[in-house]
């Protein structure tokens, strides 16, 4: 006989129970002792005291060997006890036992339940295949199996399938698992995906169900970020940090606070990271970063100085420090990026500082090479933009009001699309300048008349020198002067 009662077929996890009898002294039939044993380990598993309830469990077992349940029961709670091979173990028992019973849908259930439980163990070990294959199995035989849909989802996103762990997610939810757990995974996929207001919908309920679930609070915070609701990632950085301090997570919330220019907030927490950690150059370039955007260039550049000292082999320091140069010493940022460049000869961002460390010192000749460089080897998005806009001066400055204009045309278009307003006025004043240079007054007079559309006060002395402009520019169109386009 494979199990005792019936009525335990409905087991699952940690099954419920009513009150019980007194259970000492035990019944004198051995398959009444091993069910009286089996329950008072499920009392004991349900009040947390998993070392007792293996105990009981084990000697249920003894009883009456074939009793399912019990090994079941036991090698989840070694699972919780971190006893990782003795549940391998035991879960391989039940599903043997299992398999000699003729096949019925709760049998089904109940064999994919403990492919659950073997997923997890396999995962506790490292085993994300046999892991995998264990949840897929659970769902051959009981599709709604939601523990097993969560768990492979969440297998999914840790290898970075994001896209299936988002399909499986919402089917474990759509099964009925609705832990705190589940919606976490789903929540931090779908951020991954850029999916920002749809990952709060799932993150928001991650955290109803568990306040305290630091998982959800750190990719609801990222959330946020992307959203730039910046002081409401502070609270969930805030709270996730007060869960489970960590180096990281303190690194990020002073990355935030320095967005949300609480510089004084980043750099104590940065100071904190730094004294218990003295070592840790991330925490000392941004604790540099945040004094110099709080007004303490001085104490920042000579941070960072020291850094470099100590490490003169890391190119990000020195890249690092070259853009705190740039304003004021852009000399010393040209050595700084050449140094940078050494040490990491195929990054574009190097390149870039050299660049635009030249055009700075108005070496515009010997910058426009490096920039039309870095340009063909299709660098990224936002070093293409910076690319642009040096090429852009370098041109201008060297009176190549052609190639200029074509630079300005391209910088506009992307300012555009970012709803750049402040920029684009200055763009389309540039531009306004190289087609009045070349004679193309027509296209000269629609850039200065966009430029007014857009100005601000600050650029009042653009505003007036083009209201200058325009009258005898007028005049020129006109009495025909300058370039004509064909209709």
């Amino acid at each position: 006989m494979l199990f005792t009662a019936q009525i335990l077929l409905t087991a699952l996890f940690v099954l419920p129970f009513a009150e019980n009898k007194a259970i000492d002294p035990w019944p004198q039939d051995p398959q009444q002792q091993a069910a009286a044993l089996f329950e008072a380990g499920q009392k004991a598993h349900q009040s947390g005291d998993l070392a007792k309830a293996v105990e009981y469990y084990g000697e249920a077992l003894k009883l009456d060997p074939g009793l399912w349940p019990a090994e079941f029961q036991r090698s989840v709670a070694l699972l919780s006890l971190g006893r990782v091979k003795e549940a391998s173990t035991s879960i391989e028992s039940v599903l043997k036992l299992l398999s000699e019973f003729s096949d019925s849908e709760e049998l089904r259930s109940m064999t994919a339940r403990a492919h659950v439980v073997r997923g997890e163990i396999a995962l506790a070990e490292g085993r994300s295949e046999d892991a995998e294959s264990a949840y897929r199995r659970a769902l051959e035989l009981q599709p709604k199996t939601g523990a097993a849909h969560a768990g492979l989802a969440e297998l999914l996103l840790d290898s970075n399938r994001i896209d299936e762990a988002i399909t499986e997610a919402k089917a474990a939810i759509a099964s009925g698992d609705d832990r705190s757990s589940t919606w976490t995974v789903l929540g931090a996929a779908l951020v991954i995906r850029e999916k920002h207001q749809e990952a709060l919908a799932s993150l928001n309920e991650a955290i109803v169900r568990n306040p305290r679930q630091g998982a959800a609070l750190r990719s609801r915070a990222e959330a946020y970020i992307a959203l730039r609701r910046l002081p409401e990632a502070v609270r969930d950085l805030q709270a996730a940090l007060e869960l489970e301090p960590d180096t990281q997570l303190r690194l990020r919330l002073a990355e935030v606070y320095a967005r949300n220019e609480q510089y004084p907030e980043a750099i104590e927490l940065l100071q904190t990271v730094v004294s218990a950690e003295p070592d840790n150059s991330d925490a000392r370039t941004q604790m540099a970063a945040a004094m110099i955007n709080s007004g303490r260039a001085a104490e920042a550049i000579a941070a960072l100085e020291k850094l470099v000292a100590e490490q003169p082999s890391r190119a990000e320091l020195r890249a690092r420090l070259a853009e705190l140069y740039l304003g004021s010493q852009p000399e010393k940022a040209l050595e700084q990026y050449a140094a940078a460049a050494r040490l990491e000869p195929g990054q574009p961002r190097h390149q870039l500082g050299i660049a635009t460390a030249m055009v700075r010192t108005r070496r515009f000749e010997e910058a426009t090479p490096i920039l039309r460089a870095v340009l063909a080897a299709s660098p990224p998005e936002d070093v293409a933009y910076f690319a642009h806009t040096n090429l852009a001066t370098a041109l201008f400055e060297m009176d190549d009001y052609s190639g200029a204009a074509a630079e300005y045309l391209w910088i506009l278009r992307r300012q555009q699309q970012l709803g750049d307003r402040r920029r684009a006025a200055v763009s389309l004043y540039l531009l306004g300048i190289c087609f009045d240079k070349l004679g193309d007054f027509e296209q000269a007079l629609k850039a200065y008349e966009n430029f007014l559309q857009l100005a601000s006060t600050e650029n009042q002395l653009e505003i007036d020198k083009v209201k200058l402009r325009l009258p005898s520019l007028k005049r020129q169109i006109q009495e025909g002067q300058g370039k004509r386009r064909k209709n």
